[in-house]
C-alpha cells in the first residue's frame, strides 16, 4: 500500500525490532508475492544485515483483496480508483474481469456495496457473528473451513506447510492461535468441502486437529 501512495520505493530499507529468540530462517516455499522482506533485523543483542535479493512487491495485489476488505479499509478503494484509471488490473478476489468487446467502452463500477443476492460473502449488517465465525465477521461462509484444537505453541508457518504438503492450499488464512484455531477460505463450497476430506486426521506435533465446515461449527 504504501508503495501504491509513492510514500516507499524498492529501494527504501525495510527494518524490523525482534527479539533473539524470534530470529528464524523461513523456507523460500513459505514465502509469497505479497510478502515483504526485511533487510535489517534489531534484536536486544545485534544488528543483523539480512542481504535478502528478494524482489519486494512492487504495489498491492488487487487479486488477493476481498469486498469485504474494500469495506473496512477506505484508502482502498481511493488507491483502486487511482489504479484504475492509470489502467492497471485491479480484480478483486473472487471478481470475474469481465473484458470488453473490440471498439466498445466498458465501466466497471468501484463501488464494493452490498452484495448481489447470489455473491457469497458475510452479511455483516443482518447477523451477529456466529460462534465459530472469525471476530468481526457475519455467519461463517460454506466456503469456509474451521480448523480447531491447534497446539499452543503452533506456528502459522506450521498450519501452512501441512496444507501445502496435502495439496489444500487456500485462497485465504485467517490465524487465531491464542484461541487454537483458524480459518481456511476457499473460492467455493465443493473446494471447502473437498478440504475438510482431505485435512480429516491431519496432526500438528502430537494433536489431531478437528476440521469441519465453519458453518457446521457454528451449528453445534
Amino acid at each position: 500500500m504504501m508503495v501504491s501512495m509513492g510514500a516507499v520505493s524498492k529501494e527504501t530499507p525495510v527494518v524490523t525490532i525482534v527479539h533473539d529468540c524470534q530470529v528464524v530462517d523461513i523456507p523460500e516455499e513459505l514465502v509469497e508475492e505479497h510478502d515483504i522482506t526485511v533487510d535489517y533485523i534489531l534484536t536486544p543483542t545485534r544488528v543483523i544485515a539480512t542481504g535478502c535479493k528478494r524482489p519486494k512487491p512492487m504495489g498491492i495485489t488487487w487479486f488477493k483483496i476481498s469486498l469485504e476488505m474494500m469495506e473496512k479499509i477506505p484508502i482502498l478503494r481511493s488507491l483502486r480508483a487511482r489504479e484504475q484509471q492509470a489502467g492497471k488490473d485491479v480484480t478483486l478476489q473472487g471478481e470475474h474481469q469481465h473484458l470488453p468487446e473490440p471498439g466498445c467502452q466498458q465501466t466497471v463500477p468501484l463501488s464494493v456495496g452490498r452484495r448481489p443476492p447470489d455473491t457469497p460473502g458475510p452479511e455483516t449488517n443482518s447477523m451477529e457473528a456466529a460462534p465459530g465465525s472469525p471476530p468481526g465477521e457475519g455467519a461463517p461462509l460454506a466456503a469456509d473451513v474451521y480448523v480447531g484444537n491447534l497446539p499452543g505453541d503452533a506456528r502459522v508457518s506450521d498450519l501452512k506447510r501441512a496444507l501445502r504438503e496435502l495439496g489444500s492450499v487456500p485462497l485465504r488464512l485467517t490465524w487465531q492461535g491464542p484461541r487454537r484455531r483458524a480459518f481456511l477460505h476457499y473460492p467455493d463450497s465443493a473446494a471447502a468441502q473437498q478440504a475438510v476430506s482431505c485435512l480429516q486426521g491431519l496432526r500438528l506435533g502430537t494433536d489431531t486437529l478437528r476440521v469441519a465446515l465453519a458453518r457446521q461449527q457454528r451449528d453445534k
